[in-house]
Formats: structure tokens, C-alpha cells, sequence
């Protein structure tokens, strides 16, 4: 799709799944780039919002989009679901984000929003897009410009093209205890613990571990290493499971940091996992 395109162009020319703060800053202005602001903030841990940040400074021409409204499911609220093809791709085409836009997707690294959607549009086949390495924060510790304002691009086609094999559901995770795909858990330990549970045969490599003080992702060295001492043996099936979705994408980037970038991840996570009593359990997490 994207071949011999502008934006086959920028691919080629980005770092991996991340671009830099300095990549961006170089192409804010190319019309084939669509920035996008992620930043939600988990209550009552942080009692921000995120449509409040974004009005009050964000990268100029950021359109905004919040992971658990705009680009969920309003059948399963419970849940904050991936939206279905057609909700996620009017979502996409209103912000002016199109089959032919690289998308760079942000946040304050409060929790892996930004990787969230950064895996939602290579679910629906848009590998054109990649995560602001550092996020907002290090863009703005740098010094670079900010804007309130709201940017009206005009709306775009977004052609969504499942792919199944990053997207794990309730009975892949089923299917997949005790069979050779790696199981690994995106909790940090405290909402491990607090859970009081795991499934069965997991390892834990918490997304956000993989970023140091400043929201700057690990090197892909560094990220390889840190997969294997958790456990890991890239490149072998993988899904990757948190609480509710959101930090086993952050896992899935440090998969793709490390170069393996096929790491599906169960949407549902722990939260749908227990309400199946059926489900396996360890319950030394």
C-alpha cells in the first residue's frame, strides 16, 4: 500500500518504532505526517485529564485521541475494548489521519497510551507509525515549541486491514496455557500483587520498565537483554496481557524495540480473564 508513497519514504527513514524528538521536529511540517496526542491518565493514581493537557500545550498540529472513548468499543465499556474497523477508521479519518499518513504517536509516558495506539493501527494494518521516543515530556524539557491551538486537517480515507495475528482474544490466551506460545505479563509488580494472580505460565516484562528517567525507550540491546533475563526467547509466539490492555502494548513495543514486532496482545486481559471461572490461574504471581 504505502510503496513508492511519501510515506514509504518516512518509514524508511524512522527509527524502528520510535522516532527521536529531533526526527520529529525535522518533519512536524511534512504534509505526510499526522501527530498524534495520547495522554490519559489513570485515576485516582494521577487525577489529571488528558483532553485538559492536550488544550493547555501540545506538539503543534497534534490532533487528540483518547484510547478509551474514541478508539474503544461503547458495547464493551466495561472492558475499554479496541473499536471496531469501522468506529477506529472514522476515528482515524476525522483527525485527518489517511492510508498514506506516518503516524507519531505520543504521551507523557504516565502510562504506554502512546504504544496502545501505535498497536491499534498495525492491528487495522496502518504500519506507518511509530511512538515519540520521551514523549511530550522530553519534547518540551528540549525547549521546543508547544501550541493550543486545534488543528482542522481535512478529513481522510483510513482503509482498515485486520490483522488477527496481533490481536489475541479470551480463547487464543485459553488455547495458548501450556502450549508453546510465550505468555508474558505487562503488570508492574504492585498491580501483580495486588491482583493476587497470573496465568499460568507467564513471565512478567512490564512495558513501562523498558523507559528510564527521562521516557526515553530502552536500546534494542538493552531491550533484548531485559527480555531474555525476564525470560523471554525471541522470536517465538507471543501475547502479551496486563490489567486492561493498555501496559501489554507498552510490552509489545519493547518487543519491537528489540526487533520482534509480531507480539499479539490479549485486549480483554486480567480484567476479562476473571470473569471466566473456567479460566486458569496461578495464584503465586
Amino acid at each position: 500500500m504505502l510503496e513508492g508513497t511519501a510515506s514509504a519514504k518516512l518509514v524508511a527513514m524512522a527509527e524502528g518504532p520510535l522516532v527521536s524528538t529531533q526526527w520529529l521536529a525535522e518533519h512536524l511540517n511534512d504534509p505526510g505526517v499526522r501527530v498524534l496526542d495520547c495522554r490519559w491518565y489513570l485515576r485516582p493514581f494521577d487525577m489529571r485529564n488528558g483532553d485538559d493537557e492536550y488544550a493547555r500545550a501540545h506538539i503543534p498540529g497534534a490532533v487528540h485521541a483518547r484510547w478509551d472513548t474514541d478508539l474503544a468499543d461503547p458495547d464493551r465499556p466495561d472492558l475499554w475494548m479496541l473499536a471496531g474497523p469501522d468506529r477506529f477508521a472514522a476515528a482515524m479519518a476525522e483527525r485527518g489521519i489517511g492510508d498514506d499518513a506516518f503516524v507519531v504517536a505520543y504521551d507523557d509516558q504516565h502510562v504506554t497510551v502512546a504504544a496502545r495506539v501505535w498497536w491499534a493501527l498495525r492491528v487495522y494494518g496502518h504500519t506507518a507509525a511509530a511512538v515519540l521516543d520521551g514523549g511530550i515530556t522530553k519534547w518540551q524539557a528540549e525547549g521546543r515549541p508547544t501550541d493550543d491551538s486545534v488543528p482542522r486537517h481535512p478529513r481522510a480515507k483510513f482503509t482498515p486491514r485486520y490483522n488477527p495475528s496481533l490481536y489475541a482474544t479470551h480463547s487464543d490466551v485459553l488455547d495458548a496455557v501450556g502450549a508453546a506460545t510465550r505468555l508474558v505479563d505487562g503488570r508492574m509488580a504492585g498491580a501483580r500483587a495486588a491482583d493476587g494472580g497470573a496465568i499460568p505460565g507467564s513471565i512478567a516484562a512490564p512495558g513501562i520498565e523498558f523507559t528510564g528517567a527521562d521516557g526515553t525507550w530502552a536500546s534494542p540491546q538493552e531491550a533484548r537483554r531485559r527480555l531474555a533475563a525476564a525470560g523471554a526467547n525471541p522470536p517465538e509466539p507471543t501475547i502479551a496481557y496486563c490489567r486492561g490492555g493498555v501496559g501489554a502494548c507498552g510490552t509489545a513495543l519493547a518487543y519491537a524495540v528489540a526487533g520482534c514486532d509480531d507480539v499479539a496482545v490479549y485486549d480483554g486481559s486480567w480484567t476479562e480473564w476473571i470473569t471466566d471461572p473456567e479460566a486458569p490461574r496461578a495464584m503465586d504471581a
